[in-house]
């Protein structure tokens, strides 16, 4: 089995990798936002309080099961 093959053995292995991968802004990232930063209730992220949404914050294998923008459009 070559790395390709192991990554992508099934979307949690996928997910995990890209989780560690030392990026400052990531395409989950910007999907989380759009989708629930933008009607938040939150007045700041910063107030020390969790984020309602935290367990699709930072996490890849939640925009991985996202229907792709391409297949939204057709």
């Amino acid at each position: 089995m070559n790395n390709f093959e192991e990554i992508t053995k099934n979307p949690e292995t996928l997910g995990a990798f890209l989780r560690g991968l030392p990026v400052i802004e990531a395409p989950w990232d910007e999907a989380f936002q759009r989708k629930y930063c933008a009607g938040c209730g939150k007045v700041s992220c910063d107030d020390g309080s969790p984020c309602p949404y935290e367990d699709k914050r930072n996490n890849p294998l939640w925009w991985l099961s996202q229907e792709s923008e391409g297949t939204q459009r057709a």
